[in-house]
């Protein structure tokens, strides 16, 4: 292989799928890129035997063809310090490859192509079309109730999608916290079998890399699906991952229904006291370290107060309030993470007692609806 390209551009390329290449495997192959030429563009492709990348460059000149795995992140550390943006890449018979860039050579070892892992098939007979935009903000509303895996509940490690008669849903749940983001929006079934409605579950490994993946502005995104797979296609680069093969939990059950107590607080104060009560909050009754604040509701005012061995905090602020008064403790970090998700001046919480969940939602039914739950924890006397 002897290859020219612009640094600049590979960078781009090679940067955002750097989260898809292996770092904790000994197969040497999925630590590394895979590197093809196409005619007269270069190919990259990234797979962790879970998630992958794939996208391609104009090459400068593709003066010998070939197919040759580099260490990802080695080869991303020497790009970066070349000191011109034309580099050339030569790999001999012997699997040695040498970076030549101005008067600067590196030289380091390549593996043959052909042990890269197949890749899968990237094209299904069903599949939708969105905004990037739209996908990147619904995603950031709900991936902090992402749970970790564990094999008794292997489909709360994932994001749960619903597509149905042009309303879109992603719904998350960690069994501590519930996040329900909906949004009437053009979704264009784009597959060679017609589909009127799309439900999947994608990890939460992948959604942190479609995180930094999706751009914000108004560009298209055409997503595949296949029986294991789902595939994102960007203009310049194409995202899949493992899809999680299990039903979804039906979250519906679990949302209270006959909330008694009504606040309406303003979202931006309410999160700068909780940031603040964070500070020292300790769930001490427990032994365990969580976060941990006391929510005291009466009148028109919202009390948080938390005390550890580091200190004690006390906040108020004013509120409107229907019902009951209450106090009741929270996770803290919890608390915090759906407040800063939600979106809007002020939010409505909806309580009952001291040992039921509480649901944020927005005060007013404008624009994209949002729903949280957060489970209470027990309260130290």
């Amino acid at each position: 292989m002897n290859i020219t390209f612009q640094k600049s551009r590979f960078l781009e390329k090679l940067t955002p799928a750097m989260g898809t290449v292996s770092s904790k495997n000994t197969i040497a192959s999925i630590e590394g890129v895979l590197i093809e030429t196409v005619e007269d563009r270069i190919k990259l492709s990234t797979y962790d035997m879970k998630k992958g990348t794939v996208s391609e460059l104009i090459a400068v000149s593709v003066n010998e063809p070939g197919s040759f795995i580099i260490n990802a992140s080695r080869l991303a550390q020497i790009l970066k310090v070349m000191p011109e943006d034309e580099v050339t890449l030569e790999v001999d018979d012997r699997f040695n490859a040498k970076l030549t860039s101005g008067s600067s050579t590196f030289s380091l070892f390549a593996l043959r192509g052909s042990d890269f892992p197949n890749l899968p098939v990237l094209s299904g007979e069903r599949g939708f079309e969105i905004g990037a935009g739209v996908l990147k903000t619904m995603i950031g509303k709900v991936i902090h109730s992402v749970g970790e895996q564990q094999e008794s509940r292997p489909m709360l490690g994932g994001a749960f999608f619903r597509i149905k008669e042009g309303s879109f849903d992603i719904v998350s749940c960690d069994s501590f916290t519930l996040s329900v983001v909906s949004r009437e929006c053009d979704v264009r079934d784009i597959g060679v079998v017609e589909c009127p409605s799309f439900e999947f579950i994608v990890p939460g490994h992948a959604l942190t890399e479609l995180l930094r993946i999706l751009p914000e502005g108004d560009e298209r995104i055409n997503v595949y699906l296949t029986r294991r797979h789902a595939i994102f296609a960007l203009d310049e680069m194409t995202f899949f991952t493992r899809l999680i093969d299990e039903d979804y939990i039906d979250y519906n059950r679990i949302i209270p229904k006959d909330q008694t107590i009504f606040v309406t607080v303003d979202r931006a104060r309410l999160l700068e006291g909780l940031e603040r009560a964070n500070l020292v909050a300790e769930d001490k009754s427990q032994s365990n370290g969580r976060s941990f604040v006391r929510l005291l509701i009466e009148d028109d005012l919202l009390t948080l107060t938390s005390t550890s061995v580091s200190g004690k905090v006390y906040d108020e602020m004013p509120c409107t309030h229907t019902g009951e008064s209450i106090e009741i403790g929270f996770n803290c970090r919890f608390l915090i993470n759906s407040i800063r998700a939600a979106e809007g001046d002020e939010v409505l919480l909806t309580l009952k007692n001291q040992k039921s969940s509480m649901t944020i939602e927005p005060k007013d039914g404008d624009g994209e609806k949002y729903f949280y739950m957060v489970l209470p924890v027990r309260m130290s006397e």
